[in-house]
């Protein structure tokens, strides 16, 4: 019995560590996700052409907002897994840890996802550098010999400028919108919102929910592509990215969101299949302790139970 007793505590100890590891590792990739830019360095520096069309579009507000995106993206879908999984697990067999791991398992993964495609996002744009469609407007880019593109002599074009400097008096582009115009690709909001509903999408495919054989799945799964979409397409309508940082960014989201949620299976079945291998290596115990007792009864007035079956019995309880 002491011995089993140290298994279970061993057992229980590593669990344990697990948790605390998940934790530590969870919290320094968002910590590092969080702060790539400020870690880095500065940005990439690219020219230009001061004829290039694909510069010269106004500047136009947001019409999905970073706190829209972050609502429906990140804090809406992580609160429909917590909800949905405990649910689930709730309704299952079982007891202690294991009964809602999987609402641990999937929990995990999504903030594991999510401070990947933040740290991949945020790299690719500080090495690239590309220049967002309004950068003229927000610019006002003033040459290295003290001209400007409007200039007759700069007008054709035909030049590669890296050497300029903005002129925030002239266009009234505050400091973080000057820092912004440097960070084009790939598409942060086509990213994190691809990211976020399409797990979203895989997961309700991979559990069955709701109502199996129904429209009603197909319908929600259409509703978190269809939102994440348009995110991607009000980025090239607000002039805030080129096509093909939207591309990137959406392509992006959504590869990750297909490696976790195939991690999360993945851990999922590895765990049912222990449960289930550790089920059928304790019935043949649990016939041969019935057995002992049937062979080892006294009389219909016996209290107390052999001491051996009573170790037994502890045993497979743990």
């Amino acid at each position: 019995m002491s011995f089993d007793l140290r298994l279970n505590w061993l057992s229980i100890y590593r669990g344990h560590l697990r948790l605390l590891l998940d934790v530590v590792l969870l919290g320094m990739l968002l910590v590092l996700g969080a702060n790539v830019k400020n870690l880095w360095g500065p940005t990439t520096k690219r020219g230009f052409f001061c004829d290039d069309e694909t510069l010269m579009y106004p500047y136009q507000e947001n019409t999905v907002s970073p706190t829209v995106l972050h609502w429906m993206s990140l804090y809406l879908p992580l609160m429909a897994l917590l909800i949905l999984e405990t649910s689930r697990c709730w309704r299952t067999a079982g007891v202690g840890w294991q009964k809602f791991w999987p609402v641990y398992n999937t929990l995990r993964w999504f903030v594991f996802g999510h401070a990947a495609e933040t740290l991949i996002k945020d790299m690719g744009k500080q090495v690239i550098g590309r220049l967002r469609p309004h950068f003229f407007e927000v610019c006002r880019p003033q040459l290295f010999d003290g001209g400007f593109c409007a200039d007759d002599a700069h007008r054709q074009g035909g030049v590669y400028h890296m050497t300029y400097t903005c002129q925030p008096e002239l266009s009234g582009a505050t400091a973080e919108m000057l820092r912004d115009v440097h960070v084009s690709f790939p598409s942060g909001h086509s990213s994190m919102a691809f990211y976020g509903l399409v797990f979203m999408a895989l997961h309700l495919q991979r559990i069955r929910w709701p109502l199996p054989g129904s429209l009603v799945r197909p319908s929600c799964q259409l509703l978190c592509v269809g939102f994440a979409s348009f995110v991607g397409l009000s980025r090239v309508m607000d002039y805030k990215h080129h096509w093909s940082d939207v591309v990137a960014g959406s392509l992006l989201g959504a590869s990750i969101a297909f490696a976790v949620v195939r991690a999360a299976g993945q851990e999922q079945q590895l765990l049912l299949k222990s449960m289930q291998q550790h089920a059928n290596t304790m019935e043949p115990q649990a016939a041969a302790v019935a057995k002992a007792g049937a062979g080892d009864e006294v009389g219909p007035g016996a209290e107390q139970l052999p001491h051996d079956l009573c170790q037994v019995t502890f045993h497979s309880s743990n």
